[in-house]
């Protein structure tokens, strides 16, 4: 386990439950490294008391980093970094310390690397209790963009003939599972200034490395509103509560440009022999308003295909 830590006292009480159940449901053996940085709470009072009570081995490392790494990305590349060195042949698990990973979250991540994955990433969802606090709106954006995903990987696959593989994964650094080796020979976990759970999706990815897509394994993290990183989540969830109409996942695109890169896939496939998604297309981040138009052509396009029901 690798989980990255900045003032979550209250927080982390749930989170380390959680990870001592799943931790406890399969036989393999098991640690945890936390990186707890910058903190003006008692969370690495609160991570040891749970080691102790839970017999769960844990590493705390306090650190106070510079202020211009004083971010979730450089967090939990110090916490996978040791943990990488640790059990150099093992299997790396991060999750993020607002976080209730699902009590199966070890065990599905352990099978799907026994299966041959590399990395394997989960479409975590916000906690229910916390996104009902919020405006409607926030929880219309969400299910749409899900909505819209799930119609791109289908209407991908179908234009690939289902040889590209999967299309829709949507990483989140509040659960991941990657080899170590994989993780070493990536050299690393990405550091941009937030998204580092993206940028190492499309790193594993680039290397021709395999990854599994979970759709909901049954973890599930804070709604909050204030972000830890400027450009995080919690900014995200805050546009979407106070905008008329905000901006979505930066990843989503329209299903014509998906089209065009579906058929470029298959020319390079054709061409080489290599079954590598090519690098997708830049296109600027689109509106709420923009993803339910989108969606509903793709809609419309999968049911002319027989792929769903006409709606």
């Amino acid at each position: 386990m690798a989980i990255p830590v900045r003032s979550e006292e209250r927080r982390l009480p749930a989170t380390l439950d959680a990870l001592a159940v799943t931790m406890r449901a399969v036989r393999t053996p098991g640690c945890a490294v936390f990186v707890v940085n910058d903190t003006d709470d008692r969370s690495a009072d609160v991570i040891a008391q749970w080691s102790r009570r839970s017999r769960i081995s844990a590493l705390v490392v306090e650190v106070a980093f510079s202020a211009s790494i004083r971010n979730a990305p450089h967090a939990r590349r110090l916490a996978l970094d040791i943990a990488a060195r640790a059990v150099p042949h093992g299997i790396l698990f991060t999750t993020d310390a607002d976080t209730t990973v699902g009590e199966a979250w070890v065990e599905r991540g352990i099978q799907s690397v026994a299966a041959g994955s590399d990395l394997v990433c989960e479409d975590v969802q916000l906690d229910e209790q916390e996104l009902s606090a919020l405006p409607r709106q926030v929880r219309e954006v969400g299910a749409a963009e899900r909505a819209y995903f799930d119609l791109c990987d289908l209407l991908w696959r179908y234009w690939t003939f289902g040889r590209a593989g999967q299309l829709a994964a949507r990483p989140s650094g509040a659960s991941l599972a990657i080899t170590a080796s994989a993780y070493l020979s990536l050299g690393g976990l990405p550091l941009p200034a937030v998204g580092e759970d993206r940028a190492l999706h499309d790193l594993v990815v680039r290397s021709g490395l395999v990854v599994e897509a979970l759709k909901n394994g049954g973890t599930r993290t804070s709604a909050r509103l204030t972000s830890r990183a400027a450009g995080g989540c919690g900014d995200a969830l805050a546009d979407r509560a106070a905008s008329e109409d905000p901006f979505c996942d930066s990843h989503l695109k329209p299903v014509s440009l998906l089209y065009d890169e579906a058929t470029l896939w298959l020319e390079l496939d054709s061409a080489t022999g290599r079954r590598r998604c090519p690098m997708p297309k830049d296109h600027d981040p689109m509106r709420f308003s923009t993803i339910k138009q989108e969606l509903a052509s793709a809609r419309r396009m999968a049911a002319a295909y027989g792929l769903i029901d006409a709606p």
